[in-house]
C-alpha cells in the first residue's frame, strides 16, 4: 500500500513538472503582451536611428557648405595673390590695425617750405633709414629742399609738434579712396580710417595739397620746436560756389580713407 502511494504521487509531481515547463514556454512565446511590449521597443528603436541619421545627414551638410565657402575663399586669395593697394595714414605712427593690412614703414611728414614759392606741392611720408649716394647737390645753388612737417594749428594738439606717418599696404584690396566732408565710407567700401582734412595755409606762398590726418593725431618726441617748413592746417568750408546747404561756412571737413 505504501508502494503503491509512493509511485501515485511521484507520477503527479513528475507530471506536474513537465506539464509545467511546456506551460511557461508556450506562455512566454505566445503572450501578446510580451510581443507587443518586443514590437513598440523595436520601434521606438528605429525611431532613434532615424532621427540619428537626420542630424548625421544634417550635420555632413553643414560641413560641406562650409567647405564650399572655404575653397571659394581660397580661390580668392590665390586671384588676389600678388595685388593689393597703398595709402599713407597722416598723424600717426602705425597703420590701422584692420584685416589684410600690412605697414609698409613709419616715418616723418615732409615737403616743402611754406613759404617757398617754387616748392613742390605734395606731402610725402618719409622712411626713418634714408639710404644716400652723393653728398653734395648742385653748386650753383638751384635745388629742390625737403624739410620735416609740422601741425601749425592748435586744431590737431601742441601747435609746433612734428607730424608722423605711416605706409600700408591692403594686401586684399585693389581701390583706395579718400572722400572729403566723410567720417565714414560709403555702402561696399571698408573704412581704413577717418580724420580732419589738412593743407597748407590759402595765402602762403608756396602750393600745397589736401590730405586726411586722423582723428587721433600723433607726434614725433622731441618735436615741438618750431622750425616750419611743410605745415599742417585744417580745412574749412567757404560759402559761395560751394553749396551750403549741405556744407557749412567755417565747418572744418572732416575725411575718410576706404578700401575695396
Amino acid at each position: 500500500m505504501n508502494l503503491l502511494l509512493h509511485c501515485t504521487i511521484s507520477f503527479f509531481a513528475i507530471s506536474y513538472y513537465v506539464t509545467g515547463e511546456k506551460d511557461v514556454k508556450r506562455l512566454l512565446l505566445n503572450d501578446p503582451d510580451v510581443v507587443n511590449d518586443r514590437l513598440n521597443h523595436m520601434e521606438n528603436m528605429l525611431v532613434i536611428l532615424n532621427n540619428t541619421v537626420k542630424q548625421q545627414s544634417q550635420t555632413i551638410q553643414q560641413q560641406a557648405t562650409t567647405i564650399q565657402l572655404q575653397q571659394a575663399e581660397i580661390r580668392v586669395l590665390q586671384s588676389t595673390k600678388g595685388t593689393g593697394s597703398t595709402f599713407t595714414i597722416w598723424g600717426r605712427k602705425q597703420c590701422p590695425n584692420n584685416t589684410d593690412t600690412e605697414q609698409v614703414y613709419s616715418g616723418y611728414a615732409g615737403g616743402g617750405m611754406y613759404s617757398h614759392s617754387g616748392s613742390a606741392a605734395e606731402y610725402v611720408c618719409l622712411p626713418p633709414d634714408p639710404d644716400f649716394q652723393k653728398t653734395s647737390g648742385y653748386n650753383g645753388g638751384y635745388n629742390g629742399y625737403m624739410y620735416g612737417a609740422e601741425y601749425e594749428s592748435t586744431f590737431f594738439g601742441t601747435p609746433n609738434e612734428d607730424v608722423p606717418c605711416a605706409v600700408c599696404r591692403k594686401t586684399c584690396s585693389t581701390s583706395i579712396l579718400i572722400i572729403p566732408g566723410k567720417n565714414k565710407c560709403y555702402n561696399g567700401w571698408n573704412t581704413e580710417y577717418h580724420g580732419y582734412l589738412a593743407s597748407g595755409e590759402y595765402d602762403h606762398a608756396a602750393a600745397s595739397s589736401y590730405v586726411c590726418v586722423d582723428s587721433y593725431s600723433e607726434y614725433l618726441n622731441a618735436g615741438v620746436r618750431n622750425d616750419d617748413g611743410k605745415l599742417f592746417y585744417p580745412v574749412l568750408a567757404q560759402c559761395g560756389a560751394l553749396q551750403c546747404p549741405p556744407y557749412v561756412n567755417n565747418y572744418p571737413l572732416t575725411c575718410v580713407v576706404c578700401s575695396k
